[in-house]
């Protein structure tokens, strides 16, 4: 699968993995197409303030005494245009649109979602290219100790149990590269169920991708920044939007009427106009007081959930910045490591040679050396994760990808 897919790949870097999935992921089309049906509802909200004409016809029977001077179809035309609800329509076209508000603050929390997703399998997967690297020489420094140890025996200058020992500790590098290799596969899928196609993540991040604030900055920048917060903070502003609907929803309206009668010779006129002022008050008003106590609790509750939002948010951050200056930290050191390490091991082989160093010390030693070269590339890809992370949280990605968290639908644009 790994070769197959570079073989594909038309895209390479973060870059163009962030950009293919925010144009082809199914979650970004499909959260596009509901802020759109929102933006619907909004406008069939407003259409409460123009007319609303309606029609009504009878086919009555002949029964009764009555009949002979009685129209057989009456019919009844009329027009309505509200002037004055009390609030109502106001208050219903206010609860459109912080409903499409959020849905479009939805929209940009699914869009960050799905970038932090992709930079950090894309993280992923760069580190398992370089830690099949790292295997790939570890190997090849295995067969070269083997074929070494193979030509001293074959001069009577080794044994037949190194020889083995020899073979022994290749096969367990090829099979720890052959699990490498079934990780980067599945890596590799991961990708491209988000990217939607094939796209390279061997080219290194570039740097202005992990360049962050301190830690007090990065808090206030994730904090402003965050779409999370953003979206529940509009939740609020609805829960709010739903209070004041729920309050005007049993107001009288007042309209203009106009009516048009046919065949219906007991009107003295065929057509009227006047005012009309109409109310529904739904169980004595009871149901409209209880419908407005739930509606202020949601906005308890969206405000609970708010604070609840900021404060892990807060704590997500200091984690993740601790955890970075922790992995910039081992990066160091096990860079030394590896230094010291590296010349150890071209010692070891001469003191080999030499007679005063025994061959189970240079095996083990290249072991050593190629297991701190991995907490290395661990180290250094945890480091980049993290701060892809950050980045993401903290809104690093939004320009380059021309996401504009006040207009949701700028990127699809």
């Amino acid at each position: 699968m790994d070769t197959q897919l570079k073989a594909k790949a038309e895209l390479f870097g973060l870059e163009s993995a962030l950009t293919a999935t925010l144009t082809r992921h199914p979650a970004v089309a499909g959260k596009a197409a509901s802020v759109q049906a929102k933006d619907y509802t909004g406008e069939a909200a407003r259409t409460q303030r123009y007319p609303t004409l309606s029609a009504q016809a009878q086919q009555l029977t002949d029964q009764g005494s009555n009949t002979a001077n009685r129209p057989d179809n009456p019919m009844t035309l009329r027009a309505r245009q509200p002037l004055w609800a009390f609030g109502r329509i106001d208050s219903s076209i206010a609860l459109a649109d912080a409903e499409t508000e959020t849905e479009k603050a939805d929209y940009l929390r699914v869009q960050r979602q799905l970038i932090e997703n992709t930079a950090t399998t894309y993280a992923k997967v760069h580190g398992l290219y370089k830690r099949q690297k790292v295997l790939i020489d570890n190997v090849a420094a295995h067969e070269g100790l083997r074929d070494q140890i193979g030509r001293r025996e074959a001069g009577q200058l080794a044994s037949g149990a190194d020889v083995r020992l020899a073979n022994t500790r290749l096969i367990q590098a090829g099979a720890l590269k052959a699990r490498t290799d079934g990780d980067l596969d599945v890596a590799l899928a991961e990708l491209l169920s988000l990217t939607q196609v094939p796209v390279s993540a061997e080219p290194p991040v570039a740097a202005r991708y992990t360049e962050l604030p301190n830690a007090g900055a990065l808090e206030t920048q994730a904090q402003a920044q965050s779409a999370e917060v953003r979206y529940k903070a509009q939740q609020i502003t609805r829960a709010k939007a739903s209070v004041e609907q729920t309050k005007t929803a049993s107001m009288p309206t007042l309209y203009l009427q106009a009516d048009k009668y046919f065949n219906q010779p007991s009107y003295a006129d065929d057509a009227q106009v006047g005012l009309v002022l109409e109310a529904n008050l739904e169980g004595m008003g009871l149901a409209t007081f209880k419908r407005s106590q739930a509606a202020g609790a949601q906005v308890t509750v969206a405000e609970e959930d708010l604070r609840s939002t900021r404060n892990d948010l807060g704590r997500t951050v200091h984690s993740l910045h601790a955890s970075r200056r922790m992995q910039q930290a081992l990066v160091l050191a096990l860079a030394d490591s590896v230094k010291e390490l590296s010349a150890l091991l071209d010692s070891y082989k001469r003191q080999y040679v030499a007679g005063t160093k025994s061959w189970l010390d240079v095996l083990n030693l290249q072991r050593e050396l190629s297991e701190q070269r991995l907490q290395q590339v661990q180290a250094e890809n945890d480091w980049l994760s993290v701060s892809l992370r950050l980045g993401a949280l903290t809104g690093g990605f939004d320009e380059i990808l021309g996401i504009t968290p006040d207009a949701a639908l700028a990127a699809k644009e």
